[in-house]
């Protein structure tokens, strides 16, 4: 077993005052992992179960990501393309349309220690992800999860605000003076795509390490994977994030505090 002192040398590897604040991690309760999940939706012409969508009512509180945020969501998604899922482009891809690709590292401090993870889908509409999703990991007798989806499907087009406002007038009366409409200055933005419709879905999972694990639906399907690895490797990834992380920032202490690894 690691002695404390071990485990203290390799958190030099963060700058001190990231855990001035941080509790000790004791190697004698802690356990590493790395995680993989793939998510991926199945074709129409596979399932005959009907699933129903709903309508999104308002975009308003939707996540809507940055050009940025696109870019650096498309650089994780090739470098979480790892064991146990590596290629899953060539195993699967022919198959299925494949939303996420993810791999995070999680120190759990204990028994009972609970991790969160949230995470979207590469494919957006209009800067939209087709799929956002939490996945809330739990240190027992066995690894529980618990994933959160949200599977948007899209308008083609958005009627214009200053259109639908003015239902009570004929086609005709509105075709009638394109220029005077398209002219007012508080007529909204054209939007190509929007999401219309979603689908959402709850799935639990308990699991042993080593084991890939399959979760069913008609629409997505998931697989799950924890690989155990050395604790002191866990916290070298983790430090090496806060270095040179996937957004191309450094994580500040409440960033990296709110990912759960190094804290309660």
């Amino acid at each position: 077993m690691k002695s404390l002192l071990t485990i203290a040398l390799s958190l030099s590897l963060i700058s001190t005052t990231l855990f001035a604040e941080e509790e000790q991690i004791n190697p004698d309760t802690a356990r590493a992992y790395q995680a993989y999940l793939v998510t991926f939706t199945w074709p129409e012409n596979q399932s005959t179960e009907q699933v129903d969508y709903k309508n999104v009512l308002s975009t308003k509180q939707l996540l809507r990501l940055t050009d940025e945020d696109v870019a650096a969501n498309d650089a994780s998604q090739e470098t979480d393309n790892a064991a146990p899922f590596g290629n899953i482009e060539e195993k699967i891809g022919r198959h299925v349309n494949i939303l996420v690709n993810k791999s995070w590292t999680l120190i759990f401090k204990y028994p009972g220690d609970r991790i969160e993870k949230e995470f979207y889908s590469q494919q957006t509409k209009d800067n939209y992800p087709e799929l956002t999703g939490h996945i809330a990991i739990k240190l027992g007798r066995y690894l529980e999860s618990d994933i959160h989806y949200q599977h948007y499907l899209f308008d083609s087009f958005t009627i214009p605000d200053y259109v639908q406002a003015d239902s009570h007038n004929t086609l005709s009366e509105m075709s009638a003076s394109p220029f005077q409409v398209a002219n007012t200055n508080t007529a909204p933005e054209f939007k190509e795509f929007e999401p219309a419709l979603v689908l959402t879905l709850n799935q639990s999972n308990k699991t042993a390490s080593k084991k890939v694990n399959y979760l069913d639906h008609p629409t997505i399907g998931t697989l799950l994977y924890f690989e155990p690895i050395e604790l002191e490797d866990a916290i070298e990834k983790i430090a090496l994030q806060t270095v040179a992380p996937e957004t191309g920032a450094s994580l500040n202490y409440t960033e990296l505090e709110s990912t759960n690894e190094l804290s309660n």
